[in-house]
């Protein structure tokens, strides 16, 4: 019986080893397998472009690509010689805030000063034209504790008090 067994685990070694490449790499397989081996990290949707031209690490629950290998040098220079290189930034998280506008910006001074520049009340930014970026703080605790750098953007008014602000946070601030 334990012959058996052992027989039987040899002829399914041997059986998943016939397949062909060309079976293997077909696109219903290719999907399981990526599927299966981002259940641990999630990738990006750029993640096999990158996986191609960088080496990847796996941080903050996502699988990211952090130094070009030898083959994209040549190409990122000839992109940023030309002004055109881009970032993939989609696992940065978006939290949205919504609720009267000057309830929200009581509570939203209490974790950014004036005294390092842009504050979430800058005109610009208040009106919904323009992206701000500020360093976030501990609530009460400037200038100690600092949080980090957070992006901005307010939703344009629509005529009512109640306003809809989206934040960008890196996802080591997320918590």
């Amino acid at each position: 019986s334990k012959k058996q067994a052992e027989k039987a685990v040899h002829q399914k070694k041997e059986q998943s080893k016939t397949k062909c490449r060309k079976a293997r790499r077909r696109h219903i397989n290719l999907v399981a397998e990526f599927n299966h081996r981002q259940r641990k990290n999630i990738w990006l949707e750029t993640h096999i472009w990158h996986a191609k031209r960088f080496h990847m690490v796996k941080k903050w629950g996502y699988c990211l690509g952090n130094s070009p290998t030898e083959k994209s040098y040549r190409a990122c220079y000839r992109a940023m010689t030309k002004h055109c290189l881009l970032q993939d930034l989609s696992y940065y998280c978006c939290l949205e805030l919504k609720g009267k506008e000057n309830e929200l910006l009581k509570q939203l001074a209490r974790i950014c000063s004036i005294d390092t520049g842009l504050t979430f009340q800058d005109a610009s930014c208040l009106s919904g034209r323009f992206e701000g970026s500020l360093n976030l703080y501990r609530a009460d605790h400037y200038p100690e504790d600092m949080l980090g750098p957070v992006t901005f953007i307010w939703k344009p008014r629509d005529g009512s008090e109640n306003r809809q602000l989206w934040i960008w946070v890196h996802p080591a601030l997320k918590q």
